[in-house]
């Protein structure tokens, strides 16, 4: 089995799967019931299933047993039979999971050198646009940093339709060190939240994640 880590951040745990098996081969370790079948059989890609199967195999790793997920109306998964709260990101052959038994936690991992330059504006303030760029150009890592962080708020946070760009700052930082700290706020109305991350590269990816205490 191809788990990569699992950790422990205080009453929480955090996993990382390099998925290098088949899709048979994870299906039949996982072994879906039968009312997960009809979630998993909608996937036509290959590689979505493996997403799918390697996930639920990482929570079994990191939890103890088996749970089913579920999905709130916005789409985010919850724990269907087990107390606490999850959240799960995947890209690029890897599948990452965040679970807290409190606390609401957000975890994304994307590949650093994936090119965001076009959507920027989408998702940063004028302000942030300002400090991801240098010499007249957008640095595609600060970029990246400041769509992770957002990612992971936007995971946290019980709200939705959330505008990124005016409701979510993020302080970003150079990723010289490979790991360390960053923090992000999220304002609504009668709403102002700071919000402590950390961030980690592996390799190519960047993982971002960050328990939120509501």
């Amino acid at each position: 089995m191809a788990v990569k880590f699992i950790e422990k951040h205080g009453n929480g745990l955090l996993g990382c799967w390099e998925i290098t098996e088949e899709t048979n081969q994870l299906f039949s370790v996982y072994n879906p019931v039968e009312e997960e079948l009809e979630k998993y059989n909608r996937y036509r890609n290959e590689n979505r299933k493996r997403e799918w199967l390697a996930a639920r195999l990482l929570l079994r790793e990191m939890l103890g047993s088996s749970t089913k997920i579920s999905y709130d109306p916005s789409g985010k998964p919850v724990l269907a039979s087990t107390p606490g709260h999850i959240s799960i990101s995947h890209t690029s052959g890897f599948v990452v999971a965040i679970y807290h038994p409190i606390h609401h936690p957000g975890i994304d991992i994307e590949l650093i050198t994936r090119s965001i330059e076009r959507a920027a504006g989408s998702f940063l303030s004028t302000r942030e646009l300002a400090e991801c760029t240098f010499d007249g150009k957008l640095s595609n890592k600060d970029l990246m940093v400041r769509w992770c962080a957002k990612e992971v708020v936007f995971k946290m946070v019980p709200y939705s339709n959330i505008d990124f760009a005016s409701q979510i700052y993020c302080q970003g930082l150079p990723l010289n060190s490979g790991e360390g700290n960053m923090s992000a706020s999220f304002t609504a109305t009668g709403i102002n939240l700071n919000i402590p991350l950390q961030f980690r590269c592996i390799g190519d990816l960047l993982m971002v994640w960050g328990f939120l205490e509501i």
